[in-house]
């Protein structure tokens, strides 16, 4: 592309840009004082991504990445599902325009993923206390989840287990809310147990959040049975604390059914809640940041109040979400066949994930009998935190190209028919030597 020079001349701007269009313009002749990128002090490395930096500039050709948290297959690829590329052929078939499609995003997108979160059945019996918007992925439902709380009641805390996604942190801290922690799990000693979790919350004010992973835990990969999902249904009700559901791995644990079942209780037993869906890992759709929030509100009033809360914090965060992965979402849960064929490739991905953590259980296990592996069997989705120091973890790294995160996080799907030989042998390796620390 060729810029010719500026003819007209109002108020002196055209020079000043036809100087800068021929290379005139000095490095002299600006007063402004640089105000980018002046301080870094703020700036925090996000651990996962700064990890797969290193592990792209590792130069050996049989490296392992078993941190960033992307599905992949037996062959080490993350595919796209089938139903996915039919739906985007229909897509491209019959999409008319590409206009704006509001701040509250796809509605009957968010009107179909309400029914495959809850179930058809109590989604149809909530659907007049729904208020909900499709969200940038689960990270948009997160910030829009932590600001309508911030706006609702400013002295309430938010409650997140000691071991969490890493990132829920700054989102919490960007919406300006004051952060509590549940006992979940100890890095030394494992799962804390329900009753400390319980007694934790002892200490919660009528009024506060709690983030609650319904299923697939990242990064422990262990869940509440059903049995503590009313238990802690009651406790919020006695207590007055409101649930924030985050769903980010519906159908990766035991079934879509299964999976939902934490949510379902929980709508069924208290008044109001907040709920964060994300299609990155059920649909494959990382990159097209496909999401929804939900408030399960106490009346129609109020569901009216919060969907116009919705629309205000959306227009203030991004004015509308994109459109390509929530129109796919809808055609596959509307169309029979797609569905079906949908379900078929999420059951295919989460049975290989199961018949992973089986055959790592099996041959650590066996190889380094030391240690207790069997949190991989207890555990349901993609994560599952290896009970390994940081300096193990390293030497990992640094011996045998085999990249983790630094709390022990590993992504299970990492594993596959080209690698798994290996790591095993590398990991038994290391957890049998006698120095941790």
């Amino acid at each position: 592309m060729t810029l010719t020079t500026i003819q007209n001349d109002h108020d002196g701007r055209s020079a000043i840009l036809n100087q800068a269009i021929n290379g005139d313009l000095s490095e002299q002749e600006s007063a402004a004082k640089p105000q980018l990128g002046a301080s870094s002090s703020q700036v925090q490395e996000d651990p996962i991504f700064e990890l797969l930096q290193q592990f792209r500039l590792d130069t050996r050709t049989d490296k392992i990445d078993l941190g960033i948290g992307v599905y992949r297959d037996h062959i080490n690829q993350s595919p796209v599902f089938s139903a996915v590329k039919h739906a985007e052929q229909w897509r491209v078939d019959t999409e008319e325009d590409k206009a704006y499609i509001g701040p509250l995003g796809d509605l009957p997108f968010c009107q179909a993923i309400s029914g495959l979160a809850f179930g058809e059945q109590l989604a149809e019996s909530l659907a007049s206390r729904f208020a909900y918007a499709q969200t940038p992925g689960g990270v948009g439902a997160l910030r829009l989840a932590f600001e309508l709380l911030a706006q609702n009641n400013p002295d309430c805390s938010l409650w997140l287990s000691d071991t969490t996604w890493q990132v829920h942190i700054p989102i919490a801290n960007a919406a300006g809310l004051p952060l509590q922690q549940y006992s979940y799990y100890d890095p030394e000693t494992g799962p804390s147990g329900f009753e400390a979790l319980l007694s934790s919350l002892s200490a919660a004010k009528p009024g506060d959040a709690i983030l609650l992973q319904v299923s697939c835990h990242n990064p422990t990969g262990l869940d509440l049975s059903e049995a503590e999902w009313h238990r802690l249904a009651q406790i919020c009700n006695e207590k007055g604390l409101l649930p924030i559901i985050d769903m980010a791995y519906h159908g990766l644990g035991d079934s879509l059914e299964q999976d939902r079942r934490g949510l379902q209780i929980m709508a069924a037993e208290l008044p109001e809640l907040l709920l964060c869906y994300t299609c990155s890992k059920n649909f494959g759709l990382y990159r097209d940041r496909t999401g929804m929030v939900l408030a399960l509100t106490a009346d129609t009033q109020r569901r009216g109040m919060v969907e116009k809360q919705w629309m205000q914090l959306a227009t203030r965060h991004y004015f509308t979400p994109p459109a390509h992965g929530a129109s796919l979402v809808r055609q596959i849960l509307n169309d029979g066949e797609l569905r079906k064929l949908w379900q078929a490739e999420l059951e295919t991905i989460s049975a290989r994930i199961r018949e992973v953590r089986q055959n790592i259980f099996n041959t650590l296990s066996e190889d380094a009998p030391s240690r207790d592996w069997s949190f991989l069997t207890q555990g349901r989705g993609m994560f599952s935190l290896f009970p390994l120091s940081e300096s193990e973890i390293s030497r990992l790294r640094q011996d045998y190209g085999i990249y983790i995160v630094n709390n022990g996080r590993v992504n299970l799907s990492g594993f596959n028919d080209l690698n798994f030989n290996r790591a095993m042998q590398a990991i038994a390796e290391v957890a049998r030597s006698p120095l941790r620390g």
